[in-house]
């Protein structure tokens, strides 16, 4: 009994810890996760091979003293003040809390000054600015940059946050809301990294850090929305590209698709000077399908035009990869990367070409940025490919990055 004791007595102090020392605690767990979680997110979402610690040390140093220090007192000290009835509120049974209009009217106003003020006004501007300083930027970057991006990031903040902090104004104790927002950050976290480690996406190092750290709904979209599409051999698949002045072309397209039973695998659309451009895959029965192409075609206020038909067969690739492609634009690159491709006899399987504006000096450049699938009926070496390529980027002077399938 008196051995026991001791280590009870221990146990006792260990687990009740968090509600004894709320700050400390806080502090330590958004330390260790955001440092662990950005360690997650090198090794398996960018397939780094040498971790990079100074940035690692920065997210932590972020995770101290933001997540754990400025949001600890903006949920806790002054969320008491402003709500005097909100911590109790989290101690009573959900029949209680369902009886109680009031408590669930403090909480609703606690989630909307978290995300509708807390998260536009004070988070986001402290997160981009953090990042331009790890990247080596300037601050008015970072202004500049929430600027373009404030209403995607709001809106896809709100997909995942809203909901969990719901859950955390209603359910844990004040001392527990920091851990709980951290343990939700982390296990999204452990997500899109188990998702990337098996089907990488294709988009820039910078970002895929951007989204994973500033926002969260976003990168779980993309995720979701780049797994790659597999053809049934018992379809048959249609090839359209469609152009037109009216907002009711693509909608009209795909409603003819789905009244005649089809379905739209893989699309991509564009306005460019008023005209929507589209492109779009569709699966459908071979039986269907030259109504559905006939269909198509009458679609009035845009251009179709039927590209192909797709007979899948069976998929005798050895090798796969990603490649991106990053660096200054000017004409003639995809025509000089697709040429090199092709010697080595390595197919696109899926591009993306885009172009970004970036600072420099003060100076505004165009960046070339080309995301690729690619694959071979050869087994290649990919160290070795990377070289070729390391010695084609030199020439071409563009950087060329592959990551394994």
């Amino acid at each position: 009994m008196t051995s026991s004791a001791p280590s009870m007595s221990l146990l006792k102090l260990i687990l009740t810890f968090p509600a004894r020392r709320p700050v400390a605690f806080g502090l330590g767990f958004s330390c260790i996760k955001t440092s662990a979680a950005d360690l997650l997110v090198q090794r398996y979402v960018e397939k780094r091979k040498d971790i990079d610690w100074k940035r690692n040390s920065a997210f932590g140093l972020f995770g101290l003293l933001y997540l754990g220090g400025v949001q600890y007192f903006l949920y806790v000290p002054v969320f008491k003040r402003l709500f005097p009835g909100a911590e109790e509120f989290t101690k009573k049974t959900i029949g209680e809390k369902l009886k109680d209009t009031a408590g669930q009217l403090t909480m609703v106003k606690q989630v909307f000054l978290d995300q509708a003020i807390h998260h536009p006004l004070l988070y986001f501007p402290t997160f981009y600015m953090m990042k331009e300083l790890v990247m080596g930027g300037k601050p008015n970057d970072a202004v500049k940059k929430y600027k373009a991006n404030y209403k995607e990031d709001i809106l896809s903040l709100w997909k995942i946050w809203v909901p969990a902090t719901i859950v955390n104004f209603t359910f844990m104790p004040m001392w527990g809301r920091i851990p709980f927002v951290a343990t939700v950050s982390l296990f999204w976290t452990c997500l899109l990294s188990y998702m990337r480690g098996s089907d990488p996406i294709d988009i820039p190092e910078q970002k895929v850090n951007a989204d994973t750290w500033g926002n969260q709904g976003r990168a779980l979209s993309m995720a979701l929305n780049q797994q790659k599409a597999q053809l049934s051999p018992d379809r048959s698949y249609i090839v359209i590209t469609s152009a037109g002045d009216s907002k009711l072309a693509l909608t009209q397209l795909c409603k003819e698709v789905a009244s005649s039973g089809g379905n739209v695998i893989r699309s991509t659309a564009m306005c460019l000077s008023g005209q929507i451009i589209a492109t779009l895959v569709i699966e459908t029965q071979p039986e269907e399908m030259p109504e559905l192409a006939s269909k198509l075609a009458a679609v009035r206020d845009c251009q179709v035009t039927i590209n192909q038909f797709i007979t899948p067969k069976t998929d005798d690739a050895r090798f796969e990869c990603h490649l991106l492609v990053a660096g200054g634009d000017r004409p003639g690159i995809l025509s000089e990367i697709s040429h090199f491709l092709d010697d080595h006899s390595i197919r696109i399987e899926n591009l993306v070409q885009d172009q970004s504006l970036t600072l420099k000096d003060g100076k505004e450049l165009t960046e070339f940025n080309l995301h690729l699938v690619l694959s071979s009926e050869s087994d290649l070496d990919l160290s070795q490919l990377q070289t070729s390529l390391n010695s084609f980027g030199e020439e071409i002077g563009m950087k060329f990055t592959l990551q394994s399938k």
